[in-house]
């Protein structure tokens, strides 16, 4: 997957330190919570949703971009054959322990995966195809699914280009892609103002990270003046690249009336015609 890091150090630390198992968005019923605790329901019910799209009657599943596991391991609950892919280091060491040794996992971009020929009858995405090269995605899904296979996709498209959604397709591009490549709707369901409290819970963690960051700094600096005029000679940069990330960036990435205006999520499922 084009953008992917050589590690999810994001999921790792927030994995370690609050409990999360996967980045992606919850779906926020109107009794969860806004809070941590909350959170953790709502991406329950978003993993829930996602794989209740998959149709009666698959039986081989491809889940890509499967982070540690948690999808897999729903629709694997649910007696269907599914293999995870990501070309993540972190996630090919954490899907084993989510999902047990038995369930396959392929650590590989998806425009790349290579599989000698076989195919699947479902792909899902859940918020992957940001990562996916444009011009190679349909075509991928196309070499590996076959007639009345189906695509299972959760993600979000752009409305108003933005820094937050720059990589994601728009959403007439994504389904003139997929027409043009032999897959129907079957299936959509916009999502937007169901997983906008995500985005409220988040920027309670950018708080606690702009406070920590100030804690830090100013502990160093009271501590050992020479020592904190080293780390700005040496790790200055970085350090100023951190603080605009927390007080600059994510805030804006993160607001949820910004975010509204600019950006759409929506599940799909998708079909492919017999004649393709």
């Amino acid at each position: 997957m084009g953008r992917s890091k050589n590690t999810d150090l994001g999921l790792k630390f927030l994995r370690e330190a609050f409990g999360l198992k996967a980045l992606h968005f919850g779906l926020f019923k109107p009794e969860h919570p806004r809070i941590l605790d909350g959170l953790h329901l709502a991406q329950e019910e978003y993993t829930k949703t996602l794989a209740g799209l998959i149709p009666e009657g698959v039986q081989t599943v491809l889940d890509v971009g499967c982070g540690i596991g948690g999808t897999s391991k729903v629709i694997a609950e649910h007696g269907l054959k599914v293999e995870g892919l990501s070309p993540d280091p972190y996630h090919k060491e954490q899907f084993p322990i989510t999902c047990g040794p038995d369930v396959p996992f392929h650590h590989s971009k998806f425009e790349t995966l290579n599989v000698n020929g076989k195919t699947y009858d479902c792909l899902l995405f859940g918020e992957s195809p940001q990562y996916i090269d444009k011009q190679a995605f349909f075509p991928k899904c196309v070499e590996l699914t076959h007639p009345g296979s189906c695509l299972v996709v959760a993600e979000l498209f752009q409305v108003t280009p933005s820094d937050a959604n720059r990589h994601c397709f728009t959403e007439e591009a994504f389904v003139q892609g997929a027409e043009k490549a032999g897959f129907k709707i079957d299936f959509r369901r916009d999502i937007t103002k169901e997983v906008l409290p995500t985005l409220t819970v988040a920027l309670i963690f950018i708080g606690y990270g702009q406070r920590l960051f100030h804690f830090a700094q100013d502990t160093a600096r009271k501590r050992s003046r020479i020592l904190w005029w080293l780390a700005r000679l040496f790790y200055g940069k970085k350090l100023d690249r951190v603080h605009s990330l927390l007080h600059e960036k994510l805030p804006v990435w993160l607001d949820p009336a910004k975010f509204e205006q600019t950006t759409r999520y929506v599940m799909y499922r998708m079909v492919r015609r017999q004649d393709t």
